[in-house]
């Protein structure tokens, strides 16, 4: 039987999807399944592996009997990760906790500072590339758990990614690749190896971390007879490394030439560009990647409050659009945006601070918090649903231009993938908001699963190299310029938009302090 087709697995931050891709990049069925996100206390954010274990099951079984694809058709399997995990799991590869810490999950705050204080803030961030807050880091949420779960520590064999956990059970290897490394917070991003130095210094025993730090189309393995009855693959199938998910989505959006921009919207959103070298910018931070391509890097700015958002006001406010959407068989969503679409641009007036998810770009701040402002007994929902996207995008508009910044040029066009990127009012106002041509995809929802395709097609060697993959795969659906007199209104918000975060931030303090 012709092995013609690929299976790749986004293990992102609010389900798994599966996807089986042909060698012409036609994606021929895909199938989601979801999983909890549990967030006991403030800061604190944890999901359970044995999740993604059943998930990846489920996934594999429902996209194989859903398509006509058999099992002895499939070439090679591949990944795309959530990423700054420090899952913690013993010599049979078992994980020691129930419930684990996932990238959002920011309890880690004290340790971040004993990093700053140790290692000092520009010495980490010039040598790991990590622009965020370091809370975030598997650094700081493994001294958390050193300090506060000792025991776990203690037994603790290896600190794996969440991709990582999952081609452990696969394949029995403890290993990384070079995108998930570089989002450790612990890679010399350089000279990409562990920062030895860096690590000793902060007390982390470095033995805990995995010695083999590979290129993400690396083949590490094949399926075992008990995935295989698990699963319904075949015995011998090969796996593919793969890698995270913003460096696998940058492959799949054909960001692999210097300069080239893509645009996420899913949960959480982040602006991405190719380079050959990191970029540093000590006020806003881009933080650098290894890029799933061989030798090139991936700098991005990240906003964790995207698409995040709109659900929430799609559960808290849209309920009634949400029982209307069921009747007639439709997306919420769609009801929603034709509500949005019936506001101006500018919302009558609104601004709205998106921080219901703090951190990130632009800003770095986990004390902000979510605000409307401007409102008045004249507004409707309407208003306030538009406010919502272009507000979002307010902030992916000044990541946008601190990306500009630290390139040292502007870019005129931006590929917008992700969730966010199916609606269309979305992808005007992104036009407009930042006042640049935005590139869709035909596979705009799915470059993640896409990158990790191409690299196992890459890693099997049905591609010669990751151009010719690109090429193949990717395919350019729509293009969307900018309204000059739409971007007029929202060039005089956007000041207003800055300044009405900058005048709140000190009662988002104490409203923190409070919490």
């Amino acid at each position: 039987m012709k092995k013609d087709v690929l299976l790749s697995h986004d293990i992102g931050t609010t389900g798994n999807k599966a996807s089986l891709y042909d060698l012409d990049g036609r994606l021929l069925k895909s199938f989601y399944y979801p999983y909890e996100t549990f967030y006991p206390r403030p800061g604190w954010t944890e999901q359970r592996p044995e999740d993604w274990w059943k998930a990846f099951i489920t996934c594999t079984k429902e996209v194989l009997a859903a398509s006509n694809i058999q099992p002895g058709q499939i070439a090679g399997l591949s990944f795309s990760g959530q990423m700054m995990a420090a899952i913690p799991v013993n010599q049979k590869g078992e994980v020691l906790q129930k419930n684990v810490m996932i990238w959002a999950d920011h309890r880690s705050h004290l340790q971040g500072e004993y990093i700053k204080k140790t290692i000092g803030w520009e010495r980490f961030y010039y040598l790991t590339g990590s622009g965020m807050e370091i809370p975030l880091y598997p650094v700081a949420k493994i001294l958390w758990l050193k300090e506060n779960e000792a025991d776990v520590y203690k037994k603790t064999y290896k600190f794996l990614g969440v991709k990582d956990v999952l081609i452990n059970r696969l394949t029995g290897r403890f290993v990384t690749d070079f995108s998930d490394a570089s989002n450790t917070g612990m890679l010399d991003l350089k000279n990409r190896k562990w920062a030895k130095d860096l690590i000793q210094e902060l007390g982390i025993d470095f033995e805990k971390l995995v010695e083999e730090i590979l290129p993400s189309q690396t083949v590490v393995g094949k399926i075992n007879k008990e995935v295989s009855e698990a699963t319904g693959l075949l015995e011998g199938t090969p796996v593919i490394l793969g890698g995270g998910d913003v460096a696998c989505a940058a492959l799949g959006a054909g960001v692999i030439e210097e300069g080239s921009v893509y645009n996420y919207i899913g949960s959480a959103s982040w602006l991405a560009t190719a380079t050959s070298r990191p970029l540093f910018n000590t006020t806003m931070r881009p933080f650098s990647l290894c890029h799933v391509v061989p030798d090139m890097y991936v700098v991005q700015l990240a906003m964790f409050s995207g698409g995040v958002v709109y659900e929430w006001v799609r559960d808290q406010i849209c309920k009634f659009e949400c029982e209307e959407a069921k009747l007639a068989n439709r997306d919420p969503f769609e009801l929603m945006d034709e509500l949005a679409a019936s506001s101006p641009p500018g919302s009558n007036g609104i601004i709205f601070l998106p921080d219901l998810r703090p951190g990130g770009a632009p800003h770095n701040n986990l004390n902000a918090r979510g605000a409307f402002i401007g409102l008045t007994l004249s507004h409707k929902r309407g208003d306030l649903l538009r406010s919502v996207l272009e507000g979002i995008t307010f902030n992916i508009r000044l990541m946008c231009d601190a990306m500009e910044e630290a390139l040292g040029f502007p870019f005129q066009e931006v590929r917008m993938i992700g969730g966010g990127s199916n609606s269309r009012l979305w992808r005007e106002i992104e036009s407009n908001v930042l006042n640049k041509v935005v590139v869709i995809l035909s596979a705009k929802q799915e470059a993640n699963s896409l990158g990790a395709a191409i690299l196992a097609g890459c890693g099997l060697g049905i591609f010669s190299d990751f151009k010719q993959a690109a090429k193949v795969f990717i395919r350019v659906k729509e293009s969307i310029n900018p309204n000059p007199e739409v971007v007029a209104v929202y060039n005089r918000l956007l000041p207003l938009f800055d300044n009405a975060y900058q005048a709140l931030a000190p009662v988002n303090d104490q409203l923190s302090s409070l919490a």
